[in-house]
This record gives C-alpha cells, sequence and structure tokens, in this order.
C-alpha cells in the first residue's frame, strides 16, 4: 500500500472519502471547544465500495420560503390573480430562475437610479427583515491545516 497526501488522492478517492466524513454528523464542540485549536496526527486507511444512484433533474430554483413569503407579499399589497399585472408575473418568473452569477448580470444593467433604489430595498429587506429574525446558535466553523495520507 502506498502513501498518498490529499493532494494525489484520485477522484474516486476524494469521493469516497468526501463520503465518509460528515462534519455536522462530528462536529462535537466538546472535542473541540469554540476558538480553540488542536493538533492531530493520524492514519485512515478507507475500504469499501462506492456507488451513485440514478441522476434526475429538478427545478432550478430556490423555492424554500420564498414563494409563500411572495405570494403573502402580493395578496396583502391587494395583487389578485384577476388584477395582477403580467409583467409582475413575467418579472418573479425571470428572477425567480436566475441563478447567483445570473442575478449579479442583471443586476449590473440596471441604470443609476434603479440601483440605488435596489440597494436601498436590499438594505432594508437586511436591516427590518433578516435583522429581524430571531438569532440562531451555530457551531464555529472547523477548518484543516495539514497534509493529509492515505496509508
Amino acid at each position: 500500500m502506498t502513501t498518498k497526501t490529499l493532494n494525489t488522492l484520485s477522484e474516486l478517492e476524494l469521493l469516497a472519502m468526501a463520503k465518509c466524513v460528515e462534519l455536522r454528523d462530528n462536529n462535537d464542540e466538546a472535542a473541540l471547544p469554540p476558538a480553540t485549536s488542536a493538533t492531530v496526527d493520524f492514519m485512515v486507511h478507507v475500504k469499501g465500495d462506492l456507488s451513485r444512484g440514478p441522476s434526475s433533474s429538478r427545478a432550478g430554483t430556490n423555492r424554500a420560503r420564498t414563494a409563500q413569503a411572495m405570494v403573502m407579499l402580493l395578496v396583502t399589497s391587494g395583487v389578485t390573480r384577476q388584477h395582477s399585472p403580467a409583467q409582475l408575473i413575467e418579472a418573479w418568473k425571470t428572477f425567480g430562475s436566475l441563478d447567483k452569477k445570473g442575478m449579479a448580470q442583471r443586476v449590473a444593467t440596471l441604470t443609476t437610479e434603479q440601483q440605488d433604489l435596489f440597494d436601498e430595498c436590499l438594505a432594508l429587506f437586511e436591516t427590518e427583515i433578516v435583522g429581524a429574525l430571531p438569532r440562531i446558535p451555530a457551531k464555529g466553523y472547523v477548518k484543516f491545516k495539514g497534509d493529509v495520507e492515505k496509508a
């Protein structure tokens, strides 16, 4: 068996390693308390079968609560199905399907006046909506600096 570093693992070996350890299952703050660090030095031997299920497709949208929030915004603003402007629905369809890069490109096409309004509304969203949400405790991030060897 040869020793490999993380940089010399094959794509298949990296995929297997990623599936073996999931941080969310092993993120114990008792093992590594917040704002601390520890040195580690150990070997890992990974042996098993890796498989992948069938591919599928899904809608390229982030629907989570966004759709419900947008519908409530329209309803409470007096917009109904019978009285909603077609351009509003078309814009929602267009913007709702953009990824991060696509949205940045779209925002870059705004006029100065539109950009100012966009920035103002986004700032209000951050302070008045996101800023008012209850805080959820989160564990500190874990990062690793060093070499990983495969024996």
